[in-house]
C-alpha cells in the first residue's frame, strides 16, 4: 500500500472538537432524538447532527416530527409467551454480581420445560442484544450434545443464508448520509450488534470452521470493493472481519485484505484495512 494514514495528537483533536459551537436548534434536536429513539440514549452526540447538516446541506431535519402513534395491546397467555416473559425477566436482571443466582433459575427453567428449543432460541435471540460475555455463557447451561446440535444447525443456516451480509434496506439506503432516517438507523445498529454478538459465539464454539465465514466475507469484499455504489457496505463487512481477526488471526484472510487497491476507497474503509493488516 502506497498511502499512509496521518495521525494527529489526541490533544489537538480534543481542542478542535471542544471548540465546535453547536447551534441551539441542533442541541434541541439531540434531546428530541434521545427521547424518541432508544438506540441513541446511551451514546448520542449532538455534534453528529450538526456535522451531518453541514455535509448534506439540507433543511429536511427541521420538519416537525409526527409523534402520534397507535398503541395496540394484545394479551397473550400461551405457555410459550409465559415462558418468554419468565426467561426475559431473569435475563434482564442478570449481572456479574447476581449471575450465579440467575444461572440457577435459568437452569431450572431449562430442566423443567418440555419444549427446550423455545428456551434455547429465546436465550439465543437475547444474546444478540448484549455484548456481555455472561449472556453467551448461558449456552453452557444446556446439555452438551443438545448444544452442539443446535450450534451446528444455526451455523449452517448462518453460512447458507449469508446472514453476515447486510439486509436489503441497508444496500438501498446509505444510512451514514441520510437525514432523519433514525428508525432505520436504529434497526441497522440492532442488526449490527446482533451480528457481532453471534460472531462471538462462532469464535467460541466453531473455531475449526471459522475460516469458512471469514473467506466468505473476504471474497465478497474483493468482488464489490471497486463498485462505488456499495462502498459503505465494505466498512460493515470489514468491521466484522476485524473483530474476529482481533481474537483469532488468519494470515490468509489478512493477505486477501492486503491485496485490495485502496486508491479509490473512502478514508473510513482505509482505516479498517490498515487495522486488519496491522494485526
Amino acid at each position: 500500500m502506497d498511502e499512509q494514514i496521518i495521525k494527529i495528537n489526541i490533544e489537538n483533536f480534543r481542542y478542535i472538537y471542544n471548540s465546535i459551537d453547536i447551534p441551539q436548534n441542533i442541541l434541541d434536536k439531540a434531546v428530541d432524538i434521545k427521547n424518541t429513539y432508544s438506540c441513541f440514549n446511551s451514546y448520542y452526540d449532538p455534534k453528529m447532527i450538526w456535522a451531518k447538516k453541514i455535509y448534506n446541506n439540507k433543511d429536511k431535519y427541521n420538519k416537525p416530527k409526527n409523534k402520534s402513534r397507535f398503541h395496540i395491546i394484545i394479551p397473550d397467555f400461551t405457555k410459550k409467551s409465559e415462558l418468554k416473559r419468565c426467561l426475559i425477566g431473569n435475563l434482564n436482571k442478570l449481572s456479574i454480581k447476581n449471575k450465579d443466582n440467575i444461572y440457577e433459575k435459568i437452569k431450572e427453567i431449562i430442566s423443567l420445560n418440555n419444549n427446550i428449543d423455545d428456551v434455547f432460541m429465546i436465550i439465543w435471540n437475547y444474546i444478540k442484544t448484549s455484548d456481555n460475555e455472561i449472556y453467551i455463557n448461558l449456552l453452557s447451561l444446556f446439555d452438551k450434545g443438545y448444544l452442539e446440535t443446535m450450534i451446528d444447525n444455526l451455523w449452517d443456516n448462518y453460512i447458507n443464508n449469508k446472514e453476515w451480509d447486510p439486509p436489503k434496506y441497508i444496500y438501498e439506503n446509505n444510512l451514514l448520509i441520510l437525514n432523519d432516517e433514525y428508525e432505520m438507523y436504529c434497526e441497522y445498529t440492532k442488526w449490527k450488534r446482533g451480528i457481532n454478538n453471534i460472531n462471538k459465539i462462532w469464535i467460541k464454539y466453531k473455531q475449526e470452521h471459522l475460516i469458512i465465514l471469514l473467506n466468505n466475507i473476504a471474497d465478497y469484499i474483493l468482488i464489490i470493493y471497486n463498485t462505488s455504489i456499495y462502498k459503505y457496505i465494505i466498512d460493515i463487512l470489514l468491521e466484522q472481519l476485524y473483530k474476529i481477526l482481533s481474537v483469532i488471526k488468519y494470515k490468509s484472510i489478512i493477505d486477501k485484505i492486503k491485496s485490495i487497491d485502496i486508491q479509490n476507497l473512502d478514508n473510513s474503509t482505509k482505516f479498517f484495512i490498515y487495522n486488519i493488516i496491522e494485526l
